[in-house]
């Protein structure tokens, strides 16, 4: 859907990014083996020089993206040689979010480097969460505001500071989405980011969480921070309002995923408290959304209307 100019740079960051999930993901390995790849994967985006010596996903044990992941580390050095081919504004940008996102990635690995099944370790406040979810995912919203001004349209100073702001309150959303929706999952490997002093406030012990366990006060902890995450949600909507019409994919791209994450929330809503399963979008109630969300781009107002649907449950 994105023009050309700006699909480049988007892909190339995306998989790098990937890549470096990849690296940080083995958990067959100690966290300082996935450190020491991460820091690699830095150092080359600093020097320009493909990374060597990192962890590659063993084929063993039936995982379904395990070779395609090999793949992806295997084509690692035509990637930082397509990121060298890049526009300078371009190269920096895509350089720029990719080596937040690995501090971030290596910052996580740190602090739950102790977290195991037996021995649960959850983000200490909700200061730390929220500095979790703008490194993970916010600075993209950063990124993607510099490309949209770059390669879709010319975005006055005042307009861009105010897209480079909601971008990044949608990036947060986004990622709030995910942990909301993995709390028990994540609990299992050890690790809860909903904020330990919060939960500790509503009589809960972390490491219940990775048995399903915390009812209706687990459900109140959640409730808000699905309020949180549906506000940056909403901003994403206003943001892609802001843009114009046309190019209408440029338009597409930004507001779709902010639907979906609006739809994922009201299904945790409505799973009332039932936290031991990830809800998961159904493939008509998705093509529904995807259809809704075209429509309402392409009037000028029409992404805002579909942040006006989110302010209850779907």
């Amino acid at each position: 859907m994105l023009p050309p100019g700006m699909r480049r740079p988007v892909e190339l960051a995306y998989l790098l990014a990937r890549a470096a999930d990849t690296v940080a993901d083995r958990g067959e390995l100690p966290a300082d083996r996935r450190r020491e790849g991460l820091a690699r994967l830095r150092r080359a985006l600093a020097t320009g020089e493909p990374p060597r010596g990192l962890p590659v996903p063993h084929l063993a044990g039936g995982e379904p993206t395990a070779e395609a992941e090999r793949h992806l580390l295997d084509r690692l050095p035509a990637l930082y040689g397509r990121l060298a081919a890049l526009e300078p504004a371009d190269r920096a940008d895509v350089t720029a979010v990719c080596d937040r996102l690995l501090a971030t990635m290596e910052s996580e690995l740190e602090f739950f480097a102790a977290a195991t099944p037996e021995h649960v370790v959850a983000l200490p406040d909700a200061a730390a969460l929220m500095a979790y979810t703008d490194g993970i995912a916010g600075c993209v919203g950063t990124f993607w505001t510099a490309l949209c001004d770059r390669h879709a349209v010319a975005l006055p100073p005042a307009r861009r500071r105010v897209l480079a702001i909601e971008g990044r309150r949608y990036g947060r959303g986004l990622q709030l989405v995910n942990v909301l929706r993995d709390i028990v999952e994540d609990a299992r490997r050890g690790r809860v980011y909903l904020p330990g002093d919060e939960l500790r406030e509503a009589g809960i012990d972390p490491a219940s969480l990775a048995a399903g366990e915390g009812g209706p006060a687990l459900a109140r902890v959640a409730a808000r921070w699905r309020s949180r995450s549906r506000r940056g949600l909403r901003a994403g909507l206003v943001y892609a309002s802001r843009l114009p019409v046309r190019p209408l994919g440029v338009r597409i791209a930004t507001a779709l995923p902010a639907a979906i994450g609006l739809e994922t929330l009201a299904l945790l809503e409505g799973a009332r408290g039932a936290f031991a399963e990830p809800v998961r979008i159904g493939r008509q109630r998705l093509r529904r959304t995807i259809v809704r969300s075209v429509l309402a781009c392409l009037a000028p107002g029409g992404p805002r209307r579909l942040a006006a649907r989110g302010r209850a449950p779907v």
